[in-house]
């Protein structure tokens, strides 16, 4: 940790903060940070403090003259809240996320501070809940959710942003309670609904982005009989 010295809140002849340097409170002289800078960059572990108190909000080790950095942050009860990596201050690393008792409950991946990669979400206990990639911010590629005995939940997937293709939500006996096709976000063509025995109870047809009623969609029916359930998305005008 950082190393603290007899003098501080030193600059030197250019105005730069050098050593070792304290930030207070004004009103209750309480720390709102301590740690070493070089040439004004933060440099080493730095410690810094919720407002007003004792208890520390975050700890960082910084290098490369302050552009980098290790973080640690935690709740006021001095558990764990994240860690992660900051680059140019913006978070650029994996992270992990826990809960006031210290339970993981999510991992996310950054970028110039902006999600990219994998993202997954725990249930207390510590089995998965969901887990699905971003892209420059934007949800693409595999989505999985998860019941709390590990059984599939929800399934699809996302193309900058949008739902995209075949998705599906089931029961936890592993019936399908809803599937259909997405494309770029909107619902189109056969989507099917069914009870937790698996019987059919509803269906919708699709197309251009409208909802067809009862008789256009016997009609989009009749004139698709080899009409898919899972995923064809090419019909007949």
């Amino acid at each position: 940790m950082e190393a603290q010295t007899a003098s501080k809140n030193i600059t030197d002849a250019s105005g730069k903060k050098q050593g070792y340097w304290e930030k207070t409170e004004a009103a209750s002289g309480k720390l709102i940070y301590k740690g070493n800078f070089k040439d004004d960059a933060p440099e080493g572990w730095f410690t810094y403090y919720y407002p007003n108190s004792d208890s520390v909000r975050s700890k960082c080790y910084f290098r490369d003259q302050g552009k980098s950095a290790k973080a640690i942050l935690y709740h006021p009860n001095g558990k764990f809240e994240a860690k992660g990596n900051y680059k140019n201050q913006q978070k650029d690393s994996i992270w992990n996320f826990y809960d006031e008792v210290g339970n993981l409950i999510s991992i996310e991946g950054y970028k110039n501070g902006i999600k990219n990669g994998v993202s997954k979400i725990f249930y207390p206990e510590g089995k998965i809940s969901e887990e699905k990639s971003y892209v420059a911010g934007k949800e693409s590629g595999t989505f999985r959710q998860y019941f709390g005995d590990g059984k599939l939940k929800a399934e699809g997937r996302y193309n900058n942003g949008e739902r995209d293709g075949l998705w599906a939500w089931y029961f936890p006996n592993g019936h399908a309670a809803a599937k259909g096709v997405f494309k770029n976000g909107i619902k189109t063509g056969l989507w099917m609904y069914r009870e937790f025995d698996g019987k059919v109870v509803d269906k919708e047809v699709w197309v251009n982005g409208k909802k067809l009623n009862e008789k256009e969609m016997e009609e989009f029916l009749k004139k698709n009989r080899n009409y898919k359930e899972l995923g064809e998305t090419k019909v007949k005008k």
